[in-house]
């Protein structure tokens, strides 16, 4: 996501694309105002999720049905990552869209040096404004009791787990999903103006590094997950009116009695989310592997249909300069929030009131498409060094305008950034801290508007040419794998041979 302001021109009152409002996150306190009423109807609650069948009945160790959702030069990585978590989930949604009934087991592999005595969940639904219920845990089909705090569920190993080896994490959960907009978190996991959006949904394992389980509750004027990359199968049973859009590829599809049933492999990836409305239409277009689908009310048609020639643009560019798009696929899909828009491995959602502002939706879908390079292909610790990805996603949103449009395009988009930073006075403000250490509006100004100008500085440094390969060097030195600001200079230096502490030190470091 994005807080950057936009210039007053096109919209005093909205922030750029990913995280775009700038409200710190308080718990709820009380029943929320709904943004618009759901159907008044007798609800009909989520079918059983039976364990019997896909995605349990397949073997951890098959990944033949994600070769259908990775382009052919990208296969080759099934053969690697073989420590990555591997989840089969199964979501059960109710009629209206409001509660989820949830299974999933995770074959998680310890691969740190440290042998580690828990395995520690985000169950993030619960901090954005839904509620969360633990029906039942096992360990290696052992019952274990697992800690249930706000945000965070964490799980007691019997048996210390020693480097290299794997458990069986088995969760039977429910979530209730909210009638909020922007509320929590701008209002990306809620069910509004009848369009569902299920972030964050089933319980994540976080990330072990240095500093341990990165559990500590988020600050949500930042992204909240940290996630290794891992291997989704997702198995989803819903009204049959409801159009599905997620993350991955539909490898599996059937009706019955007014039910949609449809099996979707997700992965590698950092994430797996769900979209969903009765009023979207689809709108696709196939370039090579690539097929971009973008979906939205028919009233939206002709801004959709602009959305998905921005993003074939966006990978297209983005794609030749960085590392080539994995996916088959790429979604976009509009839905009610006070964000810009909110990335997701290979789907990017844009909020429905920006498809009539072309100008501003061009500049929300590149920014996320930016994101599938630096947030889901690269990642790092969103919490702690936002800036490698809010930054860099601004700073190729700028190059897209300069290849895109040309010089005088490429200005007037860095002309907004510098509104952005202009927010805080142009102060020079480290952009390396976490997203804790900034105030609301500091954090947008900084991370969304310093930030890219950093990168420019660097690009000025190193020169051209030389810049441009560090950034290709370095996207594919850490696909799939975890990024940190000190692996960002490392690399810097060693494609310029020259040292940039000094530059380091003015921009980025505390």
């Amino acid at each position: 996501m994005s807080k950057r302001l936009l210039p007053l021109f096109l919209f005093v009152s909205l922030l750029l694309a990913c995280n775009t409002l700038i409200t710190p996150f308080t718990p709820p306190t009380s029943t929320p105002k709904p943004l618009s009423s759901v159907a008044t109807s007798t609800p009909v609650p989520p079918p059983p999720v039976s364990q019997t069948e896909a995605p349990f009945n397949i073997g951890w160790d098959d990944r033949s049905l994600f070769r259908q959702n990775l382009t052919s030069s990208a296969q080759s990585i099934l053969e690697g990552l073989s420590g990555a978590s591997i989840y089969h989930i199964a979501f059960s949604i109710a009629d209206p869209p409001t509660r989820v009934s949830g299974v999933e087991e995770v074959r998680y592999t310890n691969q740190e040096t440290a042998v580690l005595t828990e395995v520690d969940f985000a169950v993030f639904s619960e901090i954005l404004g839904g509620r969360f219920l633990i029906n039942n845990v096992t360990l290696d089909n052992q019952p274990v009791t697992v800690t249930h705090q706000t945000g965070l569920m964490r799980l007691p190993l019997t048996t210390p787990l020693q480097p290299g080896d794997s458990v069986i994490i088995h969760v039977e959960f429910e979530v209730t999903v909210p009638a909020l907009g922007g509320d929590f978190y701008y209002g990306i996991f809620g069910y509004n103006d009848g369009i569902l959006s299920l972030a964050h949904a089933y319980p994540t394992i976080l990330v072990y590094n240095e500093q341990g389980w990165n559990n500590q509750t988020p600050d949500l004027d930042g992204d909240p997950l940290f996630s290794d990359t891992s291997f989704y199968f997702v198995f989803v049973d819903a009204p049959a009116d409801l159009v599905l859009v997620a993350s991955g590829t539909e490898v599996d599809l059937s009706d019955a009695a007014g039910r949609h049933r449809v099996l979707y492999a997700d992965g590698p990836a950092r994430d797996f989310y769900l979209a969903a409305s009765s009023s979207f239409v689809k709108q696709a277009e196939t370039i090579g592997e690539l097929t971009v689908n973008s979906y939205a009310p028919a009233s939206l048609s002709q801004y959709a249909q602009s959305a998905l020639k921005t993003a074939e643009a966006a990978i297209a560019d983005f794609s030749r300069r960085y590392a080539p798009y994995p996916y088959t696929e790429f979604d976009i899909v509009p839905i009610i929030t006070s964000a810009g828009g909110v990335e997701f491995p290979g789907l990017t959602s844009i909020a429905e009131n920006v498809y009539n502002e072309s100008d501003f939706l061009e500049i929300v879908v590149t920014h996320e498409v930016g994101h599938q390079w630096f947030y889901n292909l690269v990642g790092n610790a969103t919490q702690d060094q936002p800036w490698l990805d809010e930054s860099l996603a601004e700073f190729v949103t700028w190059q897209y305008y300069l290849d895109q449009h040309g010089t005088q395009e490429a200005q007037s988009y860095r002309d907004e950034m510098q509104s952005t930073w202009d927010m805080l006075n142009d102060e020079n403000i480290p952009i390396g801290l976490p997203v804790s250490a900034y105030t609301s509006d500091g954090y947008v100004a900084i991370i969304y508007g310093r930030g890219p100008f950093f990168l420019l500085a660097l690009r000025d440094q190193m020169g051209q040419e030389t810049f441009d390969r560090f950034i290709s060097n370095y996207t594919q030195r850490y696909e799939w794998a975890v990024a940190t600001t000190a692996d960002f200079k490392q690399g810097a230096e060693q494609t310029c041979a020259c040292d940039l502490t000094p530059l380091f030190d003015e921009w980025v470091n505390p």
